[in-house]
Order: C-alpha cells, then sequence, then structure tokens
C-alpha cells in the first residue's frame, strides 16, 4: 500500500494542517490576509479633480517601430498621473529591430489606469456624502423657514 501522501500528491505538510500544497489541494487566502497597510484613500475627491482626462492618437507614422494601436483612445497623460499618483506610473521597455542586426530599447511610461478605479469610487462616494449633508442641511433650513411655492 502506498504511503497517503503519494496517492494524494500533497506534501506532508498539508496533512499536518500546515495549508501548503503541491497537488491536489491549494491554499485558500482571503484578500485581506495577503495585503498589508491597507488605508483608506485618502482626499480622493481632489486627487482626482487635478487629473486631466484626454483624448488622443498615437503618432503611429513617427513611431512605426512601437507597433503603437491606431485610432483614438482615452486616457491620461503619464506626466500627469505622476504629479498626483506617482506609484500608478511604471517604465515599459519596448525592443525593436534597428538596423540589420541590431535591436534598441525604448523606455515609455505608462499609467496604470485599472488602479484609478479605486479612487474613483472612493471620490464618488465622499461626493455622494457631501450631497447627503446638503441635502439635508437645505431641508432643515426649508423647515426654518417657509418658503411659498
Amino acid at each position: 500500500m502506498k504511503p497517503l501522501t503519494k496517492m494524494l500528491k500533497v506534501t506532508p505538510l498539508w496533512l499536518l494542517g500546515i495549508g501548503i500544497s503541491s497537488g491536489a489541494w491549494g491554499q485558500s487566502l482571503s484578500d485581506s490576509e495577503i495585503k498589508k497597510n491597507v488605508h483608506n484613500i485618502e482626499s480622493p475627491i481632489q486627487k482626482v479633480l487635478k487629473l486631466e482626462p484626454k483624448s488622443f492618437e498615437y503618432d503611429t507614422q513617427h513611431y512605426k517601430h512601437l507597433h503603437l494601436q491606431s485610432g483614438v483612445h482615452y486616457g491620461f497623460l503619464a506626466e500627469n498621473v505622476a504629479a498626483v499618483f506617482p506609484e500608478l506610473v511604471k517604465t515599459k521597455t519596448v525592443s525593436y529591430n534597428f538596423g540589420k542586426n541590431a535591436t534598441r530599447d525604448a523606455k515609455l511610461k505608462t499609467v496604470e489606469e485599472h488602479e484609478l478605479i479605486s479612487v474613483l469610487v472612493a471620490a464618488i462616494k465622499e461626493q455622494q456624502t457631501l450631497i447627503e449633508k446638503l441635502q439635508a442641511d437645505l431641508q432643515q433650513m426649508k423647515s426654518k423657514v417657509a418658503i411659498p411655492e
């Protein structure tokens, strides 16, 4: 008879309850377990207001070697985002052929735009809180003063 660890194709550590697996079972971790230094986004409205959304086209004629996508795009200029969220701007290296047997690297700034979603949600929530406070203040003022309709 084969040992249980060979039949199940897992490490003995899994059977001891440690939860490390190399086979049939995997480790199940919650999102909050794998993230650290979790904080609320401070002043999201002020940060979003500093961003300048743009429509643009890549200069595909001048930079053919970079194989940029043609057509109209929507997004941000990396320099603008870097001023507000420097951690969302990355440098991407694109290698291209230069001459017969040579290559060159072009370094492009890119924006991790998907990471802005949480900032936008935080800004909307902050804005909604302000709207609700203003509505309550308005109701309170209306109740104190008879406004003819």
